[in-house]
């Protein structure tokens, strides 16, 4: 393979991206996915706090001791209630999994990323997380997490100079969540499709640097 090639590792992935070596993250070993360039496939469940260290940990142990780019994917949102109807335990699973998650990631792939090359962290967040936009009822558990990571990502750009760190919302997609979610707010199926978006992703990720994109949400 060559050597040439720029490393990227996804979480929650179920997709690469063309002409890398894709680490794909997985809660479940069982359930690889068909990712053209799979350089490796390790475990982290959100949910664990051990898992992120372990992986990276891991992937040294294979001879990986690099990583370009790095897009913390992987998130929930389920149990849709009003604020005065929240289950608090669905809140902190909401949180657990969407803010300390990528806090957790970050600290785990932080020695692999390279400081003066200008690798890039990148969160998947959400529009619903910021105050300027509709607010849906019985989203405000899954939002309120998000705007946390939101925050997060942010810190770490002012902190870390010689990192790109931002965020993309890709829109209501027709994912399993977002299917999930139209449902819940009476919609038929999502407003946008994956074909579309993804392209477009792909296409952000590949030219974003910290002075065009550094510290702020990308639609």
């Amino acid at each position: 393979m060559s050597t040439e090639q720029k490393t990227i590792l996804i979480t929650g992935a179920n997709r690469g991206l063309k002409g890398y070596k894709v680490i794909a993250a997985v809660r479940d070993l069982s359930k690889i996915p068909a990712i053209d360039g799979l350089a490796a496939v390790v475990k982290i469940d959100s949910k664990e706090s051990d898992d992120p260290a372990n992986a990276i940990e891991e992937l040294k142990a294979k001879g990986i001791n690099h990583l370009d780019i790095v897009v913390a994917n992987a998130g929930i949102s389920a149990n849709h209630q009003l604020m005065r109807d929240a289950d608090i335990n669905s809140f902190d699973d909401h949180v657990a999994v969407n803010a300390r998650a990528p806090l957790l990631l970050f600290k785990a792939v932080y020695p692999l990323l390279d400081k003066e090359g200008g690798s890039k962290f990148i969160v998947i967040s959400t529009g619903m997380s910021q105050n300027s936009v509709e607010h849906f009822p019985n989203f405000g558990v899954y939002g309120s997490s998000k705007a946390a990571v939101n925050y997060l990502t942010r810190q770490i750009h002012f902190e870390e100079p010689k990192l790109t760190s931002f965020l993309i919302s890709p829109g209501w997609l027709d994912t399993d969540m977002g299917l999930a979610g139209a449902a819940a707010a009476g919609l038929s199926e999502p407003p946008e499709k994956m074909s579309v978006v993804i392209p477009q992703i792909v296409k952000l990720i590949e030219n974003s640097d910290r002075e065009t994109r550094g510290g702020y949400m990308w639609n």
